[in-house]
């Protein structure tokens, strides 16, 4: 063992898994000039060391001969060992392919493009001089900036998002040096304390530039960064803050071109999987067309035309008590058939508050891992996941159930912040599957609906329901929510995942019939409360039904956040509780994931806002789905559209147990009004969108 620096580096794994954080820690490479003992992994698992490359011994690393400012430009010279290579970068804001959302702003990346012997656009006479850094001033800074997110106490540790390509896990070891691990490989006896975003780290770095350079100026530091997709320099302004990172041309490239291979088997194994459906699950096919052909003739027939409404002026807000809560969960016993349980629930906002905690409790788990799950992607952070699962599947019980449309279907698609060079799995299944003891399952798609459910259950005792799936778009670009359950209603959820496991597999529907529930259960708690679980299911809408009775019931505040809200029946009722002197909000993504439910969303905003509701943009994609009804909260899985609310497989929670209401409406609603802009006039609408809207009635 040696160590050069504050930072020890020991991730353990297969090559495979070194392979791909040596590029991450390759950025790291000046701070972690060393490596530290094995990390504690479970028995069996032999460990192996990454080294990383002392500073001597690195070969083809670019080196900065000169840097100049001009014009919002960055004029570089640097030399490798191709040669000297004249580049130039542009300082100011710019929306590329490169652009990602890093807490509300911009993913400080920029392209070096490389400047042609025949180029006119040159840095003048007048052009500031940038003073160079090497690597060991970029080592002092990054190590200075990790060890202050470190923390103190021992047993604690801290994740890092480094550069959203994976996280790091930080932590102490007896003599006060800080260690970093990839999270999947951190020790099971040390505690994540905290979970800083990559906006984090940066500020951080702009304290330590204001402390180190105090002068101020800019600067070019060099990372001794020789990964493929690295990023070799990095500019600083020690005045202002700026922090950009730099990428080579031949780097920045995305695959954006899907294969069509790829959007073949697309098409051919969806096929497949809806003839199959008839033989495996003949009772479920055949109820589900009965089901979709009833509601479509319902909702043709039941026409909601809301200008009939907007003849009269929007009323003042009522000021008077909202529900009866108490008797409106005894309305719902009647109305959904369902019995209130009981558990406890934490709610995880986005990806940095998630996923660590996932992988943090994956790695801890004792007995099994059940997955059900929409899209399990085949990009890099998905993959990672895999990983993980895979290594613990010798030890665990670890079953994954897709949505074969949604998963199949994320193939052709490509997130926006995933790195060049990733070579996405063929298919996900196959991959969980190889060398590994991973059960998996995929959903079929009858008439083309899916199991749009998203439930994770660890070790029996601790579930999540929410909105994500597994991939980089949830760790990194969305804003959403999973929710932490736990408590006897955790055994609900869980046989809910063994009828969905057994519906997917061989003879599913005769399966089901000899399927019996085991009479285990989890004690409650004093610090349980009521919590009920809502389905849609093929016949059964549940969520549907609570949502449209308790619009009809509230009389004080209505607010909702969700990314497709489509259904006119919806549509048609929260205006009439406006009308009814209800404070409406309802908080809409700036774009979605779908152009078409983009433009449908503008004419959705603009009817409600002519009709008194108070209507919020996302800057970003909030993907989120939730709602708060005079103090009952429902949220999960299900959007406020047709296939959520009438077809697909869907899972919610909801609660009228104050503080866990209140708390959903501070650290949801409360800030994204807040970051959202409030419209004040319609927005700009066109032939397109009432197509749009006409094709997303049907969604």
């Amino acid at each position: 063992m040696y160590s050069t620096g504050m930072f020890t580096s020991c991730p353990a794994g297969s090559d495979r898994v070194i392979s791909r954080w040596a590029g991450i820690l390759a950025l790291c490479v000046p701070l972690l000039c060393g490596c530290a003992g094995t990390v504690p992994v479970e028995q069996g698992y032999e460990s192996q060391l990454y080294k990383a490359t002392p500073l001597e011994e690195i070969r083809d690393v670019p080196r900065a001969d000169s840097a100049l400012i001009d014009g919002g430009k960055l004029w570089l010279s640097f030399t490798q060992a191709a040669g000297q290579i004249q580049a130039v970068a542009t300082l100011d804001p710019v929306t590329d392919r490169l652009r990602t959302v890093v807490a509300g702003g911009e993913m400080p990346v920029r392209v070096l493009v490389p400047v042609t012997d025949g180029g006119r656009d040159v840095p003048t006479q007048d052009a500031l001089p940038v003073s160079v850094q090497g690597p060991r001033a970029w080592q002092a800074l990054l190590d200075a900036s990790l060890q202050s997110l470190t923390p103190v106490e021992h047993g604690y540790g801290a994740v890092v998002d480094l550069l959203q390509k994976d996280e790091l896990f930080l932590y102490r070891v007896g003599d006060g040096v800080v260690v970093s691990v990839p999270m999947i490989f951190k020790p099971t006896d040390i505690q994540v304390q905290r979970t800083y975003t990559f906006a984090d780290l940066l500020s951080v770095m702009r304290d330590r530039l204001e402390s180190d350079f105090p002068q101020g100026g800019m600067l070019l530091f060099e990372t001794a960064d020789e990964s493929p997709h690295g990023y070799p320099f990095v500019f600083a302004d020690a005045s202002s803050g700026q922090i950009l990172f730099l990428r080579r041309l031949g780097d920045a490239g995305y695959n954006v071109l899907i294969p069509f291979g790829t959007t073949l088997e697309f098409f051919v194994q969806t096929l497949i999987d809806h003839i199959s459906a008839f033989f495996n699950q003949p009772v479920s096919s055949l109820s589900r067309l009965f089901t979709m052909v009833v509601s479509t003739t319902a909702d043709l027939a039941r026409p909601t035309p809301l200008i009939l409404l907007e003849q009269e002026p929007v009323p003042p807000l009522h000021r008077g008590e909202g529900m009866d809560l108490a008797r409106w969960e005894e309305a719902l016993d009647r109305l959904t058939g369902t019995i209130s349980g009981s558990g406890r629930l934490t709610y995880r906002i986005d990806g940095a508050e998630f996923f660590p905690r996932l992988i943090d409790l994956i790695g801890s788990a004792e007995k099994s891992v059940y997955i059900r799950i929409y899209i399990f992607d085949n990009d890099d952070y998905a993959m990672s996941i895999a990983d993980l699962l895979k290594r613990r599947s010798e030890a665990l019980d670890i079953r994954v159930l897709v949505d074969g449309l949604g998963t199949r279907g994320s193939k052709i698609a490509t997130s926006a912040s995933q790195p060049p060079g990733h070579d996405p799995a063929f298919s996900m299944l196959l991959y969980l599957e190889q060398d590994s003891a991973v059960r998996t399952r995929a959903a079929r798609n009858i008439w083309f609906t899916g199991d749009h459910t998203k439930t994770i259950l660890i070790d029996g005792r601790v579930a999540f329901i929410g909105g994500m799936n597994i991939g980089r778009e949830y760790r990194y670009d969305w804003h959403d929510m999973m929710v932490e359950v736990e408590g006897p209603v955790v055994r609900d959820i869980t046989r809910e995942f063994e009828r969905a496991w057994i519906s997917a597999g061989l003879l599913g529907d005769i399966r089901q019939i000899f399927y019996r529930e085991d009479d285990g259960g989890i004690p409650a708690s004093d610090a349980d409360y009521p919590v009920r679980l809502l389905f849609t299911r093929h016949g059964d809408s549940q969520i549907l039904r609570a949502q449209i009775a308790a619009t009809r019931r509230a009389k004080q505040h209505i607010f909702i956040e969700n990314p497709y809200l489509t259904s006119d029946a919806m549509l048609y009722e929260l205006v009439k509780a406006r009308r009814r002197g209800v404070d409406v909000r309802v908080i809409l993504p700036y774009r979605t994931d779908s152009g078409l439910i983009t433009r449908s969303n503008v004419l959705v905003a603009n009817a409600m806002l002519r009709n008194g509701i108070r209507v919020y943009i996302n800057p970003g994609m909030s993907h989120l789905k939730a709602a708060i009804y005079d103090g009952w909260a429902c949220l999960g899985s299900a959007n406020l559209d047709n296939l959520s609310l009438r077809t697909n497989r869907e899972m919610n929670l909801a609660t009228s147990h104050p503080p866990a209401v209140d708390e959903l409406f501070r650290r949801v609603f409360a800030p994204d009004m807040e970051t959202s802009a409030e419209l004040t006039e319609p927005l700009p609408s066109n032939w397109a969108d009432y197509l749009a809207e006409l094709l997303a009635d049907s969604l």
